[in-house]
């Protein structure tokens, strides 16, 4: 196909315009591993809520400021509704990043902050979802105004209401499973646009601004999400029941049922070479261990067992039961 040169050229020229808007931002990928949607989910938060004070926390961390934060909210419950703006940087977000920079303040404190913060967020996100927000209602209004020639009351140039739509941290949500990735540049020339998904165990940020500290913005979200995850409860733990035994056990009977391991002794022979163990030779074993005063034992019932010491080490190899006969691996 022979396109003429006048085309040629705007083709060029419309290269070199959209890479001088490529270059004039600088986008770095956070792709945190550590945990996601699962661990949060069982620390009864909301995954949302979560990760927008994250990125609030991490930008009052770097710069020891509370700015304005923008995420979309959809309305798709209503016909043709496509999103409402929630404000992450409320009251109460405010406090959490307070709390959360505070030397003195315990791990209690931080964690409670973050869970009134994350409530009022959700609470916030619910009434956005209901329509019930107040940009886009404002937004409307100020255009219908200006579409009709109606002059506009002073609120919409007052500081506060600029201030309102300076969006610093502007951040949306993308829940789509089949994408890796997902991003936008900044609104504003001194803002960050984070994309970020949440996954069940890992959540991935797109962070981009014209030139600003990105890359250092991103170590310290990662570090906050490091920081937040210690005072979250593990999704699996191992909890070890411990019982202290006296120091004189010379009242135990030698006949009674062998109850407390207080450390690993070798009682049923496993790193000697005879291949049988009875009951005569663990209590001798028993008698000839002495324990440490005061250590706390893990409590242990002894059984006698079908299988001798041989083939008790013969773990992996085939070995044939003495109750059906068969061979077993």
């Amino acid at each position: 196909l022979e396109l003429p040169q006048s085309i040629l050229d705007k083709i060029y020229y419309a290269e070199t315009a959209l890479s001088d808007q490529i270059v004039s931002s600088d986008t770095v990928v956070l792709e945190f591993a550590e945990y996601g949607k699962t661990l949060i989910v069982r620390n009864r938060m909301s995954p949302d809520s979560f990760v927008q004070l994250s990125m609030l926390l991490a930008y009052y961390r770097l710069y020891g400021k509370i700015v304005c934060q923008y995420e979309p909210v959809l309305t798709k419950s209503f016909y043709h509704g496509r999103t409402e703006a929630m404000r992450t940087a409320t009251e109460y977000a405010a406090a959490f990043c307070k709390t959360w920079c505070d030397p003195s303040a315990t791990a209690n404190e931080k964690l409670n902050a973050l869970r009134v913060a994350t409530q009022h967020h959700s609470a916030g996100v619910k009434l956005a979802s209901q329509g019930k927000g107040v940009d886009r209602h404002l937004f409307a209004l100020k255009c219908i105004a200006e579409k009709n020639g109606i002059a506009t009351p002073d609120f919409f140039s007052s500081n506060a209401y600029k201030k309102l739509n300076h969006t610093i941290l502007s951040t949306s949500n993308c829940g789509n499973p089949s994408l890796r990735l997902f991003g936008f540049g900044p609104v504003v020339p001194d803002g960050f646009g984070i994309g970020y998904i949440i996954r069940d165990t890992g959540l991935q940020y797109s962070i981009s601004s014209k030139h600003r500290q990105t890359k250092r913005y991103a170590h310290t979200l990662q570090q906050t999400l490091c920081d937040m995850g210690k005072l979250l409860e593990p999704l699996s733990a191992v909890t070890v029941a411990c019982d202290m035994i006296e120091e004189n056990r010379a009242s135990t009977s030698s006949k009674q049922p062998i109850e407390f391991l207080e450390d690993y002794h070798d009682l049923f022979g496993e790193s000697k070479a005879s291949s049988s163990s009875n009951d005569e030779s663990i209590e001798k074993s028993l008698s000839s261990y002495t324990p440490l005063s005061g250590s706390a034992l893990a409590r242990v019932l002894h059984r006698k067992s079908s299988f001798t010491a041989q083939k008790l080490r013969s773990f992996g190899e085939t070995i044939q039961t003495p109750q059906d006969g068969g061979d077993k691996k």
